[in-house]
């Protein structure tokens, strides 16, 4: 697609979410949905646009259609976790959207993988060990997208090459890059600092810390907990009535999902990923001027004087 001399017929956005899968993306949509300022449209989260082929090929009026609701709020915006990892996405919102605000949260890479593997069992597409599945990784990510959409356990977390993609393209002022770890601290501060990024009132007080009382949104959630299929089958087959009716999925869900505690990670299974991994939080570190490696590599700890934590947002 080339962007047409005549403008798509409806707002197109000019605000997203765009990844990490797994990382509190969808803990991040449902805190800044609730301010008066930020649209996102209503039904499913994850609109998968740009990423998706056959979404794609229906051109930016289809896209621009689903914004119809925005009632003239400053901030149009929606969310795709697979926008950061799809090497050809970067591109094309490019191309559609060059004014854009671009938020991303990132996540450790060996805990994003771990919740990832997890969230593959849950909905029916993992049967091996997860030690099984990271030594199956680069044969089946040979295979097309939805291999790459299931099974990028530790791919996905090689974000330096990712984000570069976007950096290239984008000015940094366009760009956000935040942290999970930010969310599980203090939820609301980052609420506020997302919000003055994307041109919101960062001053919004519907936002009041996990567990206090407040007014307005009140405090922002967990989302995603774990739990696993009884009959993994049926959890494969639900696919496409997931994408019809969000309601009769979560009936399915509700009869053949169980809550459950993960097992911890092998401590040695970490020690290894951790150390395939270190060059790529360093190079990560070095691009976007965020203190990571002390956070994620438990063995490297330098002093706080000797890392500042000097991200360009």
């Amino acid at each position: 697609m080339t962007r047409s001399a005549r403008a798509p017929r409806g707002r197109l956005p000019n605000a997203l979410i765009a990844g990490a899968q797994k990382s509190g993306t969808t803990s991040l949509h449902r805190g800044l949905e609730t301010h008066p300022q930020i649209f996102f449209p209503k039904g499913k989260q994850e609109i998968h646009f740009f990423d998706v082929a056959a979404n794609y090929a229906r051109g930016l009026d289809y896209y621009a259609a689903l914004f119809s609701g925005h009632g003239g709020r400053p901030v149009v915006a929606q969310t795709s976790p697979l926008y950061l990892y799809e090497p050809a996405v970067a591109g094309r919102i490019f191309e559609a959207l060059p004014e854009a605000k671009l938020l991303f949260i990132l996540r450790n890479p060996v805990d994003r993988a771990y919740s990832h593997y997890w969230h593959e069992v849950r909905y029916g597409y993992e049967k091996l060990s997860f030690a099984e599945a990271l030594a199956a990784e680069p044969e089946r990510l040979k295979g097309d997208f939805e291999a790459r959409r299931h099974w990028s356990y530790l791919d996905r977390g090689r974000y330096a090459v990712q984000l570069r993609r976007y950096l290239d393209l984008y000015p940094e002022e366009q760009i956000m890059v935040c942290l999970q770890d930010e969310l599980a601290r203090d939820q609301p501060r980052l609420l506020r600092r997302c919000a003055a990024f994307l041109g919101a009132d960062s001053g919004y007080s519907g936002w009041v810390p996990a567990g206090e009382a407040g007014s307005g949104a009140g405090p922002v959630r967990r989302h995603n907990r774990a739990r696993v299929p009884r009959i993994a089958l049926l959890q494969r087959m639900t696919r496409g009535l997931r994408k019809r009716s969000r309601t009769a999925a979560a009936l399915v869900d509700a009869v053949n999902l169980r809550p459950i505690r993960y097992p911890p990670m092998a401590d040695e299974l970490r020690q290894r990923l951790e150390g395939e991994l270190a060059g790529e939080i360093e190079r990560l570190e070095s691009l976007i001027g965020l203190d990571v490696a002390s956070r994620w590599l438990p063995t490297v700890r330098p002093s706080a004087g000797d890392r500042a934590s000097r991200g360009f947002r």
